[in-house]
């Protein structure tokens, strides 16, 4: 995986690079800049990358559980708005569907490119909170209307062939502004969707980091570009690698995971690590959600072990800073089972000793996460001991006894006991009873028994306090 993974890498530092170290000679060197006048290649390459738009659209819309998450939607509005405007300036190609070149042509290919980082760049933005909702509530109204918009555009575009004569596409004041405009609205989200990556690290986040840096590129080769020469051509190929880049990344994913919903679970991730740095606790709440999706059949699960936590906590006599701090850690003790494949965490049956392997990984991966995160990085051991057992037959290091941090031993306990008490795809849940006599069994040889006598006492107390 890590060597898959650095192929990966430089394969898009490649993709990404090529192009303005190519064009960089062909503007210093004129003569090494080809012309390639061919109308049939541009009808049938400009038709494709649209197409592929338009798949790329559908898989968003196929992986999200909802269109009410504001990324999903601008994401598969900006490549709706791409497919069908850049569709116009390919079809419309002389020799096909057109016995000239029209106006709708060339504006067709700056109005694609300039929607389409529009909608990128709303879909790395927060919006205010009263705009947010209202988007969320109207998702699928708001696609619907686009996507008739856009249709409409493509109707205009074949029976009123002169229909964007008033726009003076070819001005270079024109292209300038819609250049750097949609150049910076690209470099926009391709910086917020690279930090959503280095804090979960999943492969779809680098690869939409990378599909939105060629984007970025294609305004540049735009510019600068000779028309029908390659300096021109290689904003075709840029626009056609980005979705390339995309598609090869979520089959990678898609097929590791086990399940199409990967790619919206990556893409639908807020960046986490730099809003939680900012002390933003709204995004606190988005991560627990991401955390509780990804796994469905323990859905509330963090939330009743934080719960549990506090019990045990309050038992113990803890201060009101560490209560704070065990509840936080309780709440992200399983931030690592993002990155693992939902093929794994929703198995009905027994895993195999390489699954298990991966599912065992997420401790060291949630520590990793946390050491990323300013507000979390105290709590990164917590969250990598939460598996270890006091016999030292725990994972991932094998500590024993008071190596393990207490913190950690008070989330094993609440977490042992809302595991038993859960419904899991593989086996039927535990009474109250039943947990308690196996917490009883396993107390002070796998499980702190001072935290399991605080955990078991506040059950006692609960009852006291309902009796009176």
């Amino acid at each position: 995986m890590a060597t898959l993974r650095r192929i990966l890498i430089g394969l898009g530092l490649a993709a990404v690079a090529a192009p303005p170290v190519a064009m960089a000679v062909f503007v210093a060197n004129p003569d090494l800049d080809p012309n390639l006048t061919q109308f049939a290649a541009h009808f049938w390459i400009v038709s494709g990358t649209a197409l592929a738009a338009a798949v790329a659209c559908v898989l968003v819309i196929a992986s999200a559980r909802t269109l009410r998450e504001t990324r999903l939607l601008f994401l598969a509005l900006a490549f709706v708005s791409i497919s069908g405007i850049f569709a116009v300036h390919g079809l419309m190609t002389p020799g096909f569907f057109a016995d000239e070149f029209y106006s709708s042509v060339g504006a067709s290919a700056w109005i694609s490119i300039a929607a389409g980082a529009i909608f990128v760049a709303l879909s790395a933005v927060d919006l205010p909170d009263p705009l947010d909702r209202a988007v969320r509530r109207g998702g699928g109204v708001i696609f619907a209307w686009t996507t008739l918009v856009v249709g409409a555009y493509i109707i205009m575009s074949f029976s009123h062939e002169n229909w964007l004569d008033f726009i003076p596409s070819d001005d270079r004041r024109i292209q300038y502004v819609l250049g750097i405009a949609s150049i910076s609205l690209f470099a926009f989200g391709a910086w917020r969707y690279a930090q959503a990556y280095l804090f979960a690290r999943l492969p779809s986040q680098a690869a939409i980091v990378v599909a939105l840096v060629l984007l970025m590129e294609v305004p540049v080769m735009m510019l600068w570009g000779t028309l029908w020469h390659l300096s021109w051509w290689m904003y075709h190929a840029a626009y056609a690698g980005a979705f390339a880049v995309l598609f090869a990344s979520w089959a990678i994913e898609v097929r590791r995971a086990g399940s199409l919903n990967a790619i919206a679970d990556a893409l639908s991730m807020r960046d986490a690590l730099a809003q939680l740095n900012r002390g933003r606790e709204k995004h606190l709440l988005e991560l627990l959600d991401a955390i509780e999706v990804k796994d469905a059949a323990t859905l509330g699960h963090v939330s009743r072990v934080a719960a549990y936590a506090l019990r045990i906590g309050r038992g113990l006599g803890l201060g009101a800073t560490e209560l704070r701090a065990l509840v936080l850690a309780a709440q992200m003790h399983d931030v690592g089972k993002i990155g693992v494949p939902d093929a794994i965490l929703l198995k009905p049956g027994p895993l195999t000793a390489a699954e298990f392997a991966e599912i065992k990984r997420h401790t060291t991966r949630g520590a990793g996460i946390a050491g990323r995160v300013r507000a979390l990085q105290e709590l990164a051991p917590v969250i990598r001991a939460h598996h270890e057992r006091l016999n030292g037959r725990g994972y991932p290091d094998g500590l024993a006894g008071d190596e393990i941090p207490l913190l950690a031993r008070i989330i094993g306990v609440a977490d042992s006991y809302d595991a038993m008490t859960s419904t899991r795809p593989y086996r039927a849940a535990l009474s109250h009873d039943d947990a308690v006599a196996e917490l009883h069994r396993v107390s002070g040889v796998e499980l702190d028994e001072r935290c399991v006598e605080a955990f078991l006492a506040s059950f006692g107390q609960e009852r006291l306090q309902a009796a009176a």
